[in-house]
């Protein structure tokens, strides 16, 4: 039976104020193959994270795993908004791996950027769509991954049962919709004096305003 899941670098304790970006992946080699030109690109080790989802054994190839909340829990310090929290737990549940940068600077931005579009990263919310509706064929419950990364009914309830009692007091990054693409996300994480009204207040504004399904390509201000 293969690991649920092993963070890499699990040291990093907290948001910093400053930019991140994810990209999902079908495949370890296609994640490590990322990890490994972002190190060689000059990105810090201590900056780049790599949580495994759950990785069937030979007995058993192509299985998923059960524990839902076990990998909502395991994202907690990765900070992301739990509709987002919720389709990556999904995405590790089936076997995904999370790559995700932290605190990047401007002048390796677009790098780290690219880095992750080319490297064989899915379209999350092509692929939540897809596990949509292979629930509800299925005649999946509420309690299992139901909804869209746009903050459907069934993903909201999924995201609300899976939360943890800490989670109160959890910072939570905003998604950055300017300067994402369809197969990276980008998160603006919290300045250390921004209290969580101000940042629900920023993000509301900011989905409003742009959405959270990503329809237009990367870029980035400088």
């Amino acid at each position: 039976m293969g690991s649920i899941y092993n963070d890499t670098n699990p040291a990093f304790s907290g948001p910093t104020g400053g930019s991140s970006l994810a990209a999902f992946f079908d495949n370890r080699s296609d994640a490590e193959s990322a990890v490994s030109r972002l190190e060689d690109a000059g990105v810090p080790v201590a900056r780049i994270r790599l949580m495994p989802g759950y990785e069937a054994g030979a007995k058993n190839t192509g299985a998923m795993s059960d524990d839902r909340s076990g990998f909502f829990d395991a994202l907690a310090d990765f900070f992301f908004p739990d509709e987002d929290r919720a389709v990556y737990a999904e995405g590790l549940r089936r076997g995904g791996f999370l790559v995700q940068i932290n605190d990047i600077d401007d002048a390796l931005y677009e790098t780290v950027h690219d880095i992750l579009d080319d490297e064989g990263s899915i379209d999350m919310d092509e692929r939540a769509d897809l596990w949509s509706l292979e629930d509800r064929q299925q005649g999946a419950s509420n309690t299992g991954f139901a909804g869209s990364t746009q903050g459907g009914k069934a993903s909201e309830n999924l995201a609300v049962s899976e939360r943890s009692a800490f989670d109160d007091a959890r910072p939570v990054a905003m998604r950055d919709t300017a300067h994402g693409s369809a197969k990276v996300r980008a998160y603006t994480l919290p300045d250390p004096g921004t209290t969580s009204s101000d940042e629900s207040n920023r993000q509301s504004q900011t989905q409003s305003q742009g959405g959270s399904h990503q329809s237009q390509g990367f870029r980035r201000d400088h």
